[in-house]
């Protein structure tokens, strides 16, 4: 029973983090998945079929996957983590319904009819992707160029700052560890 609480506070404390960066509200609600499959602690449910008023089942969008037909029979199903999704699209065929298309990256394309509001399916899902990918990027820290010469150069260089009173002594003292420190 604990543990269960425990669970709740966690996602409880990580869904503010989650409502500011989902370009969708989430929901904080611990609904269940199909399949035996349960959510993350710092994952939310952001829509599912009822939402978008289609009767595909299951068609639940969270704010790290989408679970849903793996073709338009409807007979297997697919949890497809959102930085895996290469693009969406809404493929209007010239007799029958619309289809949302989900094209991945190492596997077959998932696909699903969207007999209305398949725009909005599109696009509700398209951001998600784009959401989830941007987080997922590896942040490159900018560092700057070390300084030109080595590190004799570099001495000297402060060396001379420091006797015409550009650097303190103790300036002078800091930047020499740190040139020294340098591999």
């Amino acid at each position: 029973m604990a543990d269960a609480s425990d669970r709740a506070a966690r996602r409880q404390a990580n869904f503010a983090g989650a409502g500011k960066t989902s370009p969708l509200p989430p929901s904080l609600d611990d609904l269940p998945l199909p399949g035996g499959l349960e959510l993350g602690e710092d994952e939310f449910v952001v829509r599912t079929a009822k939402d978008w008023g289609a009767s595909v089942n299951p068609l639940i969008l969270t704010t790290r996957r989408l679970i849903c037909p793996t073709d338009l029979t409807g007979r297997r199903q697919v949890s497809i983590p959102l930085i895996d999704v290469a693009n969406v699209e809404l493929r209007k065929h010239w007799i029958g319904f619309p289809t949302v298309v989900v094209n991945r990256t190492d596997q077959p394309a998932a696909s699903f009819p969207a007999h209305i509001n398949g725009a909005r399916m599109r696009a509700d899902i398209a951001a998600m992707v784009d959401a989830a990918q941007r987080d997922a990027a590896p942040r490159l820290s900018v560092m700057p160029p070390p300084p030109a010469g080595d590190r004799y150069e570099r001495l000297r260089q402060i060396g001379e700052l420091r006797a015409s009173g550009v650097l303190s002594e103790a300036e002078f003292e800091e930047e020499k560890a740190r040139i020294l420190s340098e591999r």
